[in-house]
């Protein structure tokens, strides 16, 4: 970290506290390998390190650089509540970061099904309309192989990018990993789906990526499938990201940078409260 000459604060050399740092972390992993798996607090250790001639301010940039981010950094200055807005940050930063891709910035895979089970259940309970696209590069690999992995990078961020711009504020755009995104739309029926489905892939084509390594550019596509669930069918989230997937491999298939929606839920599978019915009239005509 470049010198501060405005600092009042002696300025300390930052790479033996990061090589002590780094000792420990790896100290600690050899003799407990079992911790990286550990979710109980009772076997959870928070070891406190005074750095003197370090401040708050510096803290921030060190870890950055360093990737000392799992390291809590407090100030120990006077004062009845010092660090509670410092603390409030880190954990809001930490909360952030289980829940979105460090890449795109869209919310990761856990995130997603979390969200998925919640708007799944309010539609089911309130009779309303939920779609749920899937969506994947295509060729993405040759990208990677012609251009290079920043230029991926560049082109994931892209996608993601148009994702957030051509979806409203309620609806989940996530990246699932690699080259695999998701999109849930709650209360939306299949037609507006699409059409929001198709603009975002049209956006998509239209869109010169500059690879940031070396300044070339390129236009990639993107293939989607689409399911519409109507609140009336007995599904799963399972259920649902199944028949997307479906619909997007017959895209993959049927020639690339396209939408393919799936069966309507409700037409194809009958509801339980329809299936109750039918086995209430049989009874009353047959007797059996």
């Amino acid at each position: 970290m470049p010198k501060n000459n405005t600092d009042q604060t002696p300025h300390i050399e930052h790479d033996p506290l990061v090589r002590e740092l780094n000792s420990l972390r790896k100290l600690v992993l050899e003799s407990h390998s079992d911790l990286n798996g550990c979710e109980d607090d009772a076997g959870i250790l928070g070891i406190l390190r005074l750095c003197p001639g370090l401040s708050l301010e510096q803290w921030p940039e060190l870890a950055e650089e360093y990737g000392l981010r799992e390291w809590l950094a407090l100030p120990m200055e006077n004062g009845e509540y010092p660090f509670l807005r410092q603390l409030q940050r880190t954990l809001e930063d930490l909360a952030y970061q289980t829940e979105h891709d460090p890449l795109t910035s869209l919310f990761n895979r856990r995130a997603f099904e979390r969200s998925l089970d919640q708007e799944l259940e309010r539609a089911r309970r309130s009779g309303s309309s939920l779609s749920v696209a899937m969506l994947d590069l295509d060729n993405f690999k040759q990208v990677n192989d012609t251009y290079g992995h920043a230029c991926g990078d560049e082109t994931l961020v892209s996608l993601a990018r148009i994702m957030l711009t051509q979806t409203r504020r309620y609806d989940v755009a996530a990246r699932l990993g690699g080259e695999e995104f998701a999109i849930i739309l709650p209360g939306t029926g299949l037609i507006k789906a699409r059409a929001m489905v198709e603009r975002l892939l049209a956006a998509l084509r239209d869109t010169d990526i500059v690879c940031p390594d070396s300044g070339r550019t390129l236009s990639v596509t993107c293939s989607a499938g689409l399911v519409t669930y109507k609140g009336m069918a007995d599904s799963t989230p399972p259920d649902l990201l199944s028949l997307a997937d479906k619909a997007l491999y017959q895209a993959k298939a049927e020639g690339k940078d396209r939408v393919v929606t799936a069966p309507l839920q409700d037409v194809a599978t009958p509801s339980r409260a329809t299936l109750v019915e039918s086995n209430e009239k049989k009874f009353l005509f047959t007797g059996s």
